[in-house]
């Protein structure tokens, strides 16, 4: 009896936290990018800023919409899904949009959008159906199968170029492999061949990427080139020391030393404004919205249910882990957007859709 209270109760929690949490993200990407987009005591580009609240919008209805779809249609679509991916990914590299270098947008009635950014909802439905279908069915078909099929997607998301994407795919076929059933030497097997092969892919990369990858390890080794953006972020985070400079008052920010300060680059906003103090709260609410997915996830008796909510917080903590990562110079600069708080559309879609997915299994638990 008092084990089925307990339960209950850790089951009232998780949903109540997490949409306490999405609201106070809300809010705080709202004003973040009003900041970023704040100089010289006006908004410039008010189109980003208006935009951004249209996105949020759209993003509650997802939410709602996913919330009463019952999540067990993702095992049963879960391969169809994945081939119109593939298809999509395909027609971006024949007819997408062009931006900054890279081909990774489809534009649709006016909108743009990137279905590199839904392939990771995507592949979290297809290994949650590949991986929760089986036992151990050995290392051929059971995991290296699944690893090639999701090479194919990966490759195509790498041909845009779009590495950070791809990596987020790969990060995710492990986490999602050694919480399912199969022996956790299979992926281990995997991960040392990739390392030692790992040489062997420098000659792939794009000239920017290797540009990266060698700022990365030296920022000063182009100060007023592709390591300005780096330096100027660990300016900008620590100037803003412990409780911050206030709200539109970051000096970086306002006096437009910061790039991309709206999307890839908006903690550096947020430390700046807010200090190390307003840094921590929000690795809080983070670690909230993780942790209480997680929760949910022990309890699921559905195998597919519990590996869909294993990947999407895998996917929300990979996100974190490597957009503060390239903020603070510790991991390279790959272009992952900072979970619920960047500027973008299909980002904030897909995140909201996971959320919603997960108040459906929520639901049906």
């Amino acid at each position: 009896m008092l084990n089925n209270i307990a339960r209950i109760k850790s089951h009232i929690k998780p949903a109540k936290i997490i949409i306490a949490c999405l609201i106070l993200l809300t809010v705080l990407s709202l004003s973040s990018i009003y900041s970023s987009l704040h100089q010289a005591g006006q908004l410039q580009e008010q189109e980003i800023f208006y935009k951004e609240i249209m996105w949020v919008v759209i993003s509650w209805i997802i939410l709602i919409l996913f919330y009463l779809l019952n999540y067990r249609i993702y095992f049963d679509f879960a391969y169809v899904l994945y081939a119109i991916n593939i298809c999509l990914l395909i027609a971006v590299d024949l007819f997408g949009r062009s931006a900054l270098g890279a081909q990774r947008w489809l534009s649709i009635g006016g909108f743009n959008f990137q279905p590199s950014e839904l392939s990771k909802i995507i592949t979290i439905f297809f290994l949650a159906r590949i991986f929760s279908s089986q036992t151990d069915k050995g290392f051929l078909k059971g995991v290296l199968l699944p690893f090639f099929v999701l090479m194919i997607n990966v490759l195509l998301i790498v041909k845009q170029p779009d590495l950070g994407t791809a990596l987020v795919l790969v990060f995710l076929f492990f986490l999602m492999g050694l919480a399912s059933g199969n022996k956790k030497r299979y992926f281990m097997a995997i991960i040392i061949a990739a390392i030692v092969f790992s040489p062997f892919a420098w000659n792939h990369l794009k000239d920017y990427q290797k540009k990266r990858l060698i700022v990365f390890l030296n920022p000063n080794a182009e100060p007023l080139g592709a390591g300005y953006t780096i330096i100027q972020s660990k300016i900008a985070i620590g100037s803003g020391k412990f409780l911050g400079k206030g709200f539109l008052s970051g000096t970086q920010n306002q006096f437009n030393f910061l790039p991309e300060r709206h999307t890839d680059f908006i903690f550096t906003v947020i430390a700046e404004e807010w200090g190390f103090a307003g840094a921590t709260m929000l690795l809080l609410i983070y670690l909230l919205v993780i942790n209480n997915i997680l929760a949910v996830a022990r309890y699921q008796k559905d195998n597919f249910a519990q590996l869909l909510l294993i990947g999407m917080a895998s996917l929300f903590f990979i996100h974190v882990f490597i957009n503060i990562g390239m903020t603070l110079g510790i991991l390279p600069v790959v272009g992952i957007p900072l979970l619920f708080i960047s500027y973008g559309g299909t980002h904030l879609l897909v995140s909201f859709m996971l959320l919603g997915i997960f108040f459906n299994i929520y639901r049906h638990d």
